[in-house]
């Protein structure tokens, strides 16, 4: 019942990292370094393999193979899950992967090699009392669970590298930018347009007016016209 059982499994895993992976990519123009890297969120993976004696010949063919590249950390529960998912339908690898994490036994906490923040950890159990000196740890590939192991027994036949998505368009503008400096500029230009327009209808306005009045004035008979008609009247009379 295992084998089908995990078969099961695998296609579950399967399905939802394809429903995720259009999400994760689809907001970022990213370029992986090769064919052979897969992307997810702002990283990209790549399983590769090498003659590896230690831990540090891991992280130099994750370095040798893509710049700021190093041995895979993870953390949060998504990248567990898409780690998990992707041996199942793609990289078909081993039963357990070195992770890129040791203890650091002069602070007494785990750190990633890239420096990265542990927020993040999924381990099969704790035990409160073991010894953790010179300890490193390992992914169970089928299940995504995490196993403290001693750093010189680690599996090293394959390793899986991470890198941050090596270049994005960023030579243009942010969108948004480009949005808040359009509707400021449009804002200006229909602000001055309606200042001097209402400023032409003021002086138009006032224009008018004084004719207006001056037409008006120039019909009213002077003193002088009147008198003269009131004797023309008196005369004809």
């Amino acid at each position: 019942m295992g084998a089908p059982s995990s078969a099961r499994s695998c296609l579950l895993s399967g399905l939802l990292l394809a429903a995720a992976l259009p999400f994760q990519g689809a907001a970022a123009d990213v370029a992986c370094p090769s064919a052979a890297w897969l992307s997810f969120g702002r990283s990209c993976y790549a399983l590769l393999e090498g003659t590896l004696e230690t831990l540090d010949d891991t992280r130099e063919v994750c370095k040798g193979n893509a710049s700021g590249a190093d041995i895979i950390s993870i953390n949060n529960k998504e990248e567990n899950s898409f780690i998990r998912s992707t041996f199942c339908t793609h990289w078909h690898g081993p039963e357990y992967i070195s992770l890129g994490m040791f203890f650091d036994t002069d602070e007494n906490v785990f750190k990633w090699y890239d420096q990265s923040k542990v927020n993040f950890t999924n381990w099969i159990e704790e035990e409160s009392n073991e010894e953790l000196i010179n300890t490193c740890a390992v992914m169970q590939t089928s299940s995504g669970r995490w196993k403290k192991a001693a750093c010189e027994h680690l599996p090293l036949t394959e390793v899986l590298c991470e890198t941050s998505i090596p270049y994005e368009k960023k030579y243009l503008p942010d969108e948004t930018a480009w949005t808040t400096t359009l509707v400021i500029t449009s804002t200006v230009i229909v602000a001055v347009s309606a200042a001097f327009l209402w400023y032409l209808y003021q002086r138009r306005v006032s224009s008018g007016t004084g004719c207006t009045a001056y037409s008006s004035t120039t019909q009213v008979p002077s003193s002088d016209e009147v008198v003269l008609v009131e004797e023309e009247n008196e005369y004809t009379a």
